[in-house]
Formats: C-alpha cells, sequence, structure tokens
C-alpha cells in the first residue's frame, strides 16, 4: 500500500526537489502534490515552461523510487464569481489540471463551492464541476470530489453544508455521474461533522477511492499528526477507522495531510518530524493489512 502525504509547506521551504529527497528519505513512497497554497505559482504551474517543469520533476522522483499520487487544485475561486476561463480562478484550476497530469498524478482534488443558506449547494456544485469535467477529460486526469465542511463564522462549529454528510458526498457524485469523478473522502473532516469516523466509511462504501488521514478534536480542522493511542484532545479512533477502511474494500493510499503538523517545525527539524510521520503512517498500514486487537487505543499517562 502506498503511504503518501501532502507537501505544500516542504516544497514552500526547500523547493521540489529537495522536498522529494526529504520525503523519501522519510520513508514516503507517494507526494500528494499541493497546487493550492503556492507562493511561487507564476515561476510553476502559471510560468511558461510549467510542463516541463512537472515532467522533469516527475522524472526526478521516479528515479528516487517515489511517485506522485494525487494534487490538489487551488481553492480561491468562490461563490459569486464569474465561472469561466476568463477567471483567472477557474483558469488557475484548468493549469493545476494539466500540471498534475504531467506531474503522472491520477487525480487533483478540486474543492467544491460553499453557498448561501437557502440555495441548492448540488445545483450550483452540479454546474461548477461539469465545467472541468471536459478538461480532466482532454488531461486525462481524474477529480476528486471531497467531503467538506461548512462554517457561518469563524468560531462557530463546523457544518456538513457542503457534502459533509455520507449522503451529500455520495449524491453529489451520483448526480455528476462521470467515469471522470471519484470521491476523496477525508477523514479528519468526517470527524468534525458527525464525530463517528467508521460509519461515514461505511456510509460512503463505492463513493471513494482515495483518503486523506488527519487528527483533530472534533471541532478545527487541526491537520495534526493522528494519534494512536487515546487523547484528550484528539478524538479519532484510528483502529475504528482503519477496520471500517478494511471492511469496505479501500484499496487505495493512506494519504497523510499534516499542514498544521509541517508548521509547528523549523525546517532543519523537518526530517525527523517526518520520519516520526512516515513511522505513524506505516504503522496504519499494518494495523489495516495486518490488524492485531490492542494495537491502539490505550491511553499513554
Amino acid at each position: 500500500m502506498l503511504l503518501s502525504v501532502e507537501n505544500m509547506i516542504i516544497r514552500r521551504r526547500i523547493g521540489d526537489k529537495a522536498a522529494v529527497d526529504l520525503l523519501k528519505e522519510a520513508g514516503f513512497t507517494g507526494i500528494d502534490y499541493s497546487l493550492c497554497g503556492m507562493e511561487d505559482w507564476d515561476a510553476v504551474a502559471g510560468s511558461k515552461n510549467a510542463l516541463s517543469y512537472a515532467e522533469d520533476l516527475r522524472r526526478y522522483a521516479e528515479d528516487r523510487g517515489i511517485v506522485f499520487s494525487q494534487s490538489h487544485a487551488p481553492f480561491t475561486f468562490k461563490y459569486g464569481m464569474e465561472m469561466s476561463v476568463e477567471n483567472p480562478h477557474i483558469r488557475h484550476i484548468i493549469q493545476a489540471m494539466e500540471f498534475a497530469s504531467h506531474l503522472g498524478c491520477p487525480m487533483i482534488v478540486v474543492h467544491g463551492i460553499l453557498v448561501p443558506e437557502g440555495e441548492d449547494v448540488f445545483a450550483y456544485n452540479l454546474d461548477y464541476y461539469q465545467r472541468l469535467l471536459p478538461y480532466a477529460e482532454k488531461y486525462g486526469i481524474l477529480i476528486a470530489v471531497e467531503n467538506l465542511t461548512g462554517r457561518s463564522g469563524r468560531y462557530t462549529p463546523p457544518t456538513p453544508r457542503l457534502f459533509g454528510s455520507p449522503e451529500a458526498f455520495c449524491h453529489i457524485q451520483d448526480l455528476l455521474d462521470s467515469p471522470r469523478i471519484c470521491g476523496c473522502l477525508d477523514l479528519g473532516h468526517a470527524n468534525m461533522t458527525f464525530h463517528d469516523v467508521p460509519g461515514f466509511i461505511r456510509g460512503s462504501k463505492g463513493h471513494f477511492r482515495y483518503v486523506h488521514i488527519h487528527d483533530n478534536d472534533g471541532l478545527q480542522d487541526l491537520h495534526e499528526l493522528p494519534v494512536l493511542n487515546e487523547s484528550d484532545d484528539l478524538i479519532i479512533h484510528w483502529d475504528e477507522a482503519l477496520a471500517a477502511l478494511r471492511e469496505v474494500g479501500y484499496d487505495g493510499a493512506m494519504n497523510l495531510e499534516l499542514v498544521r503538523y509541517m508548521k509547528r517545525f523549523p525546517t532543519e527539524h523537518l526530517p525527523c518530524a517526518m520520519r516520526l510521520a512516515a513511522l505513524t503512517g506505516q504503522m496504519m498500514i499494518e494495523e489495516f493489512t495486518n490488524p492485531r486487537p490492542g494495537r491502539f487505543g490505550k491511553k499513554i499517562r
């Protein structure tokens, strides 16, 4: 099973090729290439040499035994903006799709759009994704729909307003009804809407090909390294979540999303931090493939 990790902070700190080396040496076999939050967009994905840059980076990674297994599109497009290629926010998503395809990524996550209360979130997002589907076909890449959350304010509790329930997550994919659409089930987001990650997994059976793994307290999107014992702060029971993934026949990668975890460390400490992250991911894969009662779940005092 592929063990991959999102690379936003590391590539921002040390550059693309050094990030490949660091993550390979840490123990990862895949990279989720972040095209969101890119401070060097114009020099990389938006440049005239973007595709040759992507192909060179793909070859560099392959030579070192690691692949670009998925990617994230920019999510700067918001409700009410013009939904056409004349809008630079839409254009950046399309450029990201092409760039990711040249990296060798089989899929790219494109976040849905939160609409005002009272408006049909499915109708709006159906229109949004359908406008992008011809480009997915052109570039030979899948668009992944992710379960997200919505808030009415920064400090209000999360709600399942943006495909944040198994029913909504499956329904938007059924409406789109395209071989170029797949589901990416974010287990941290699932924890923020129903506080029952195994139930979300079971309710989404057959509607996801990828997972995003990170830990939180059920209220904030913390993107922390999973805690494999009981914690007073981070509350996902990973033994139960992994059992549910095994039950539904999941056969994709274990992909860690650790943005805030990575931000915590100075650059010189990132090799150690990512080695710990890889060891955690490897332990999760071992539990997934060879479950052992009592491996997880014991509180450390």
